[in-house]
């Protein structure tokens, strides 16, 4: 994991997950990457039994291998990302986990993603918990994902037949997996969406008698010893509030798509990187950029029929915090004051239909055509966003027309 200088700022949160702590410890520094420390939100153990009557899910230890009786153990592990900004790109990912009893010498514990979500219900039982307790209803079981309504599509789990990670685990102590391009590929997915988040199965040596390993749960009486999972991204988004002259009516926007480049901040102004999203009645969007670095940028936003716009001055972009930039409140907003006071609101002028950056006779004449015959859809020389071409849309585009209304840039 790449070792963070001393610029860098601590953030701890403590999110209250079902009932339970999660902590999350980030790191970041303005033009690196973040880190996340999480500690597991859910764990259990699927103990061997046809029946499917035996788990653990509120006990302090999960376990893998082969026990002396010939009987498996799979220990399952999820955590909750939901501290994980959605527009991250994760780089690293590693896996801390506390063995804590053990029967054999080094016996290799795989990484397998699960495939199908379980559960973690109030089973706990005493002692050294090897044979587990009397499943509680919602505990995922070696038949059910949740006791006892619903099973697995095959007794055991179903979980990747790749492995995510390996690592050879031997006497009590702390074991780390990853990072592997694996590890980052599950994370990222789950990150992608939350939906395809089930966790992991620990896989252990199921090949002969007396491999089993037991690892801390995050009941575990000592803290230190619960599982940690380090996440490690890079983030850079923008929330821009930016409304569109003819689709703002005084109360609210109708939401259309648009693009926001980021731009140098020295000439020739190249561009960095490009977003997609849609700006929403409230003229808000989120752009996620997957190729800048933390840095200073020009905020352009380019909507299919309006005039491009720049912010009026570079702006500061800090890896894993979110930007925030609003071109509604005033003309300066905007490089050029180019912008139009609508009900209220700046707006992005309307009307650049043929996309060559000046609203003109050319513009004035697609738009006329097209309301003359009436056409309706989703068309560029739609310019209230109603479906439907008429003199709405021509009175902008003539008023914008006899402005000389083009784009202003430094």
């Amino acid at each position: 994991m790449k070792t963070k200088n001393n610029t860098g700022l601590l953030f701890i949160f403590a999110f209250l997950i079902s009932g339970l702590f999660l902590t999350a410890l980030f790191v970041k520094d303005s033009f690196s990457q973040t880190t996340v420390n999480i500690t597991a939100a859910n764990d259990n153990t699927l103990y061997e039994d046809a029946n499917g009557l035996t788990s653990n899910g509120a006990g302090q230890y999960f376990f893998t291998g082969m026990t002396a009786q010939s009987s498996i153990r799979r220990g399952l592990i999820k955590f909750d990302l939901s501290s994980i900004p959605k527009c991250a790109v994760v780089t690293s990912v590693t896996l801390k986990l506390h063995m804590s009893k053990t029967i054999s010498g080094n016996k290799t514990v795989e990484l397998r993603k699960l495939s199908e979500s379980w559960g973690e219900s109030t089973s706990a039982p005493g002692g050294e918990e090897g044979f587990g307790a009397a499943a509680e209803p919602g505990d995922a079981t070696w038949v059910h994902r949740f006791f006892d309504t619903e099973n697995w599509g095959r007794d055991g789990g179903v979980f990747s037949t790749t492995v995510s990670a390996s690592l050879p685990v031997g006497g009590v102590g702390f074991y780390t997996w990853g990072s592997t391009s694996q590890m980052i590929n599950d994370v990222q997915d789950w990150l992608d969406d939350s939906t395809l988040n089930n966790g992991w199965l620990l896989l252990g040596d199921e090949s002969a008698t007396a491999t089993a390993k037991r690892f801390d749960t995050h009941e575990n009486i000592t803290s230190a010893n619960r599982p940690v999972l380090t996440v490690t991204y890079n983030l850079i988004s923008l929330n821009l509030t930016s409304f569109i002259e003819g689709f703002w009516n005084g109360t609210s926007m109708i939401s259309d798509t648009a693009r926001v480049y980021l731009r140098n901040s020295v000439s020739p102004y190249a561009i960095v990187d490009s977003s997609k999203s849609v700006l929403n009645q409230n003229g808000l969007g989120s752009f996620c950029f997957f190729t800048a670095a933390g840095g200073n940028y020009y905020i352009v936003a380019k909507h299919r029929n309006s005039i491009e716009t720049w912010s009026k001055l570079p702006v500061s972009f800090v890896n894993g915090v979110s930007t925030v930039y609003n071109f509604s409140t005033a003309a300066n907003k905007a490089y050029g004051d180019n912008l139009i006071l609508n009900a209220a609101k700046y707006c992005i002028y309307g009307g650049d239909v043929n996309k060559d950056d000046i609203i003109d006779a050319s513009d004035v004449s697609d738009v006329d055509n097209d309301a003359l015959n009436a056409v309706s859809g989703y068309v560029k020389t739609d310019l209230t966003g109603d479906d439907f071409v008429d003199s709405a849309d021509l009175s902008i585009v003539d008023n914008n027309s006899l402005n000389s209304i083009s784009i202003q840039r430094p």
